[in-house]
């Protein structure tokens, strides 16, 4: 199975092993939640290398069970490794997190800074303000190209004619 990652964002460290079956302590970084049903990447000689989780507790620090990991000796050759997402999986547990972030689009550049979000029944609108006024700008999977946390940078790819709209 070959995994196309992209660019991936740390998402946690294993600082512990827990029991003898190989299970771990995951510290996730309070931001972020991740989809279970994809791979988690550790770091192995600067080269990603994907773990799917077996099973989960539900509250953080998390106690993971991670596949091909069934001993305590397996668990400790990972014991200190960065956990790692790919970016364009990752969810936001609370949008608050991504206040000040720059929104660039692929094609007209800088836009703003949000500074706010707004929830209407259809979606959540980002309130983006900048050079050329106030925007809002629907928060959705066909705009959002990438979210770079370490850069507070939201990229985006806006239909012709977005920030025209009254």
């Amino acid at each position: 199975m070959v995994f196309s990652t992209g660019p991936l964002t740390q998402v946690g460290t294993i600082t512990k092993t827990h029991g003898y079956e190989g299970r771990v302590r995951l510290d996730l970084d309070e931001q972020y939640e991740i989809n279970t049903k994809e791979p988690l990447f550790l770091m192995f000689n600067q080269k990603p290398v994907p773990f799917f989780i077996e099973h989960i507790t539900s509250s953080n620090p998390f106690i993971v069970s991670l596949a091909d990991i069934s001993s305590i000796e397996q668990a400790q050759l990972v014991l200190g490794k960065d956990v790692y997402y790919p970016t364009e999986m990752l969810e936001i547990e609370d949008d608050d997190n991504l206040i000040d972030f720059e929104i660039v689009d692929a094609h007209l550049g800088s836009i703003g800074k949000v500074k706010d979000f707004v929830d209407n029944s259809a979606q959540t609108l980002m309130v983006v303000s900048g050079a050329n006024g106030e925007h809002l700008i629907p928060f959705v999977d066909e705009f959002i190209v990438e979210i770079l946390p370490d850069e507070h940078r939201i990229n985006v790819e806006l239909p012709d004619g977005l920030l025209n709209l009254d």
